[in-house]
């Protein structure tokens, strides 16, 4: 076994020196995930912890008990089921490799060693190729060829990792491209020297094929020039003027074109064959402009058989006074076809889709109209209001602004506010609009265009006028509402169960969030509204004008409960005194005196005073009532008192009568006189009661008093209608009784029970 490089040994086609490049397709992605595994160089992931590799003659794994073993395609497989996880793609693409090519692999790895080598400090000390993991016999030789090998800088480097790829896509234009910045004679690389000469070789037959395509136009051969057009195409796929060429033959009227053969990777097309344009039906290339985006669509959709070979989609993109831009589409769209996503803003383009067989052209192009790249906006939609419409919008973002028009019955509307993306326009009348946005794009030489415009009708429709303000009034235990505005709408009363809406928030018939109905409450006295007992509701005025409405301003009314039990006595000195049984929940009561035609709150007690003190007011001798109810919980709200809960009490009336004696004469006394005196404040009432005197005689020393007025003898009556206020009524008391005896007077009738009698001391009315 030799020890340097350039002896005949190893495999077919085995390197005898160092290669310049890897020439293997996919070795960008092959190198991703070599480093997303943290390797070196892919001959890490080749061999076992302790083992190291032979490069001399071959890839091999060297050490342990079989000492020496190929690292093939079978290995390979074996390291991939053994390994997995995140080894399985880089070992499944190297397996895939070493099948195509059995000398690919070894071109990798030296490529790779080389470039470590001669990147490193210490490249040229064998030690640094052993800690790489090269097996140390072979250390020594590879260093040494590796010092002397061509050096390149990062541009070769990136050419000749891209070289392969380029290749077999057929962009020979590009593969020529990337070895103009190699060595002519590949740097002592014969299988990189080979495919410089074939790259060179179908560069010529392409510039030979437009030439020819050139003559033919010229010559008015149509049909020849497309069918040299076509094979310059499959000769160099990224060949502009050979695509350029197709586009402006077969939109000229060329009708046949020319078919091929398989041709797979860098391989030279087959012969040319004649393709008949006719055994096809005719096929649109539509293009449907978005905001930000052109979606491509071919129609009729291509058969299942020709879906599998494909199309190839550009974008021709046209510049003034330069070459016109060929960018291909590779993304395809869920709805079928291609979307292209960042078209050239401002410029005409268009779309050509190419038939492709095995990834050739197979055909002439489907080309699609020119498209001015001027998208209008997106998302335009508009709400309106009382006089008022407000439009939204999503510009493009490659417009330069937009401009944008409202035109109304009379014409152009002036005025309106419009920002980045949004229009208020106020203060219009009732009417049909039509809203007009045209997106502005910079053109290639700087012009100004715009696009088609997006047009959005709406409608103004009549609005109610709101109502402005709302006041309410206590009234008899109901409460009136009056309010200014909403002169040309259905004024309702309502309580909203979520929460009102602001004054002055326009509303529209909504079936999810429908209006609330009026306000239920009965009619109360002088057209007032009884609100229910224990109720605070939050009303507010809504403006209805068909299927619109604004909401109003609002107030709170509330009710307080009803006090039961509530019974009122005067205990003198110009007080009454006040008892009821406490409402459940009530934190205090409100006594409310009315009397002489005034409303005044007297107290306002919590139940822990009323319990330990009671509850007493200030009155006057005249009638009043006392209202009772639980004190108000909202501040600032209308306070209606519940119905009923008064207690009426009469005006203090008082009847007193006195035992006059008689003028005495000589030795003896005259006869006795009653008198009567009437006290009454304000109108005597007509149904003052009768008042009479009843005298019981005595058997002992010590006459009793009579208990009631038919306890005994009746003395005298005084009839009510005889009472007048600062005129007492006397009469004698009949001496027919025999001493001692006891007086006392009674009131009879109905109002005796409002009436006060006031009697004198007990002794005065003893007779004895």
């Amino acid at each position: 076994m030799g020890l340097e490089f350039g002896h005949n040994l190893g495999l077919r086609r085995a390197l005898r020196g160092l290669p310049l490049s890897p020439l293997v397709p996919g070795y960008g992605r092959l190198v991703a995930r070599q480093r997303a595994l943290g390797l070196r160089h892919i001959g890490d992931a080749l061999v076992e912890r302790g083992r190291v590799l032979g490069v001399l003659d071959g890839v091999f794994e060297e050490g342990g008990a079989r000492r020496r073993q190929h690292i093939g395609a079978d290995r390979l497989r074996q390291l991939g089921a053994a390994r997995g996880g995140a080894y399985g793609p880089l070992l499944a693409q190297l397996e895939a490799v070493q099948l195509q090519d059995p000398a690919a692999l070894r071109r990798i790895l030296l490529y790779q060693l080389v470039e470590l080598l001669q990147a490193h400090p210490q490249g040229a000390d064998p030690a640094t190729a052993v800690a790489l993991g090269v097996c140390p016999q072979e250390a020594g030789p590879l260093v040494r060829v590796a010092a002397a090998h061509l050096r390149l800088d990062g541009e070769q480097r990136r050419a000749v990792e891209e070289l392969a790829d380029a290749w077999a896509d057929g962009k020979v234009r590009r593969a020529a491209g990337l070895a103009a910045l190699l060595p002519a004679g590949g740097g002592g690389d014969a299988l990189l020297r080979r495919r410089l000469a074939e790259i060179a070789e179908r560069v010529k037959e392409a510039d030979d094929a437009l030439d020819a395509a050139r003559e033919a136009e010229k010559a008015g051969d149509a049909r020849a020039a497309e069918d040299c057009m076509l094979r310059a195409a499959r000769l160099a796929s990224d060949c502009p003027r050979a695509l350029l060429g197709l586009v402006r033959l077969h939109r000229a009227g060329g009708g046949a074109g020319v078919g091929a053969g398989p041709a797979a990777g860098g391989e030279k097309p087959g012969p040319a064959a004649v393709y008949d344009e006719g055994a096809r039906p005719r096929e649109v290339l539509t293009v449907l402009p978005a905001p930000e985006a052109v979606t491509v669509a071919l129609s009729p959709a291509p058969p299942a058989a020709d879906a599998a070979n494909g199309r190839r989609v550009v974008r021709l993109t046209r510049v003034p006074g330069g070459p016109t831009g060929i960018t291909e589409i590779t993304d395809l769209s869920p709805a079928g076809g291609w979307v292209d996503p960042s078209p050239p803003f401002g410029q005409e383009v268009r779309y050509a889709a190419l038939p492709l067989r095995d990834g050739r052209i197979d055909g002439p192009p489907v080309v699609s109209d020119v498209l001015l790249v001027a998208p209008d906006v997106s998302g335009l939609r508009s709400t309106t209001g009382r006089g008022r419409i407000e439009a939204t919008w999503t510009e493009p973002v490659g417009a330069l602004g937009v401009r944008v028009q409202l035109v109304g019955p009379a014409g152009p509307v002036g005025g309106a506010e419009v920002r980045t993306g949004a229009l208020t326009a106020t203060g219009l009348g009732v009417g049909a609009y039509v809203l007009r946005i045209r997106c502005r794009y910079r053109s290639p030489d700087g012009a100004v265009i715009e696009s088609a415009g997006a047009e959005h009708p709406v409608s103004v429709d009549p609005w109610p006028t709101p109502v402005d303000r709302l006041d309410a009034t206590a009234v008899h235990g109901a409460v009136r509402f009056s309010w200014s505005g909403g002169d040309d709408a259905e004024v309702r009363l309502v309580a909203w169960p979520a929460g009102p809406p602001e004054p002055g928030a326009e509303l529209t018939d909504d079936p999810a969030r429908p209006w609330p109905a009026p306000l239920p409450w009965a009619a109360g006295a002088g057209g007032g509204l009884v609100p229910p007992p224990g109720s605070v509701t939050r009303v507010s005025a809504l403006a209805v004008l068909g299927p619109r409405a604004v909401a109003g301003p609002g107030l709170v009314v509330e009710c307080p409960p009803a006090v039961a039990g509530a019974r009122v006595e005067r205990v003198g000195g110009g007080r009454a005194r006040v008892t009821f049984d406490w409402p459940a929940e009530a934190g205090e009561v409100a006594a409310t005196v009315e009397q002489d035609g005034a409303s005044t709150v007297h107290r306002v007690v919590a139940r822990s005073t009323y319990v330990r003190e009671g509850l007493y007011v200030d009155v006057a001798p005249s009638a009043f009532s006392v209202t009772l109810s639980a004190a108000p919980r909202t501040p600032d709200a209308v306070v209606v008192p519940p119905p009923g809960g008064a207690v009426r009490v009469p005006a203090d009336i008082a009847v007193s009568y006195r035992i006059v004696p008689g003028a005495r004469r000589a030795l003896r006394r005259g006869p006795s006189l009653l008198r009567v005196t009437l006290s009454c404040p304000g109108e005597v009432p007509a149904d003052l009661p009768e008042f009479v005197l009843v005298a019981r005689s005595g058997n002992g020393r010590d006459p009793v008093r009579p208990r009631t007025p038919t306890d005994g003898t009746t003395l005298l009556r005084v009839g009510g209608s005889t009472l007048t206020p600062g005129s007492p009524v006397e009469l004698p008391v009949p001496s027919g009784l025999r001493p001692p005896y006891a007086l006392r007077g009674f009131l009879l009738g109905e109002g005796a029970a409002d009436v006060r009698l006031d009697e004198p001391s007990p002794t005065t009315l003893v007779v004895r």
